[in-house]
């Protein structure tokens, strides 16, 4: 069946888009067999996806990232420092 997707577009398309169900397939070969369609037809849609994946675990680590930035950049010294800082 994989070389049929990878040969024809036709075969491609149906099984992108039925249900795994209806072209007698289980999820997970079914899934695998979507990604490799997309992976041969739209070749662009496959980097984004991955590009996607790769921003999703990248989003994982902004708490962590924007703890340090505070961390960093709030001194209680310089704070009491600022406060006692006269204006004209």
């Amino acid at each position: 069946m994989r070389a049929a997707i990878h040969e024809s577009n036709d075969v491609a398309a149906v099984i992108f888009h039925s249900r795994g169900f209806f072209v007698g397939l289980n999820a997970k070969t079914h899934s695998k067999l979507r990604y490799d369609t997309m992976e041969r037809w739209v070749s662009d849609v496959h980097k984004h996806l991955t590009d996607s994946i790769a921003l999703r675990e990248l989003a994982l680590k902004f708490d962590k990232a924007i703890g340090s930035v505070r961390s960093n950049f709030y001194n209680p010294m310089l704070a009491a420092k600022a406060s006692t800082r006269v204006r004209i």
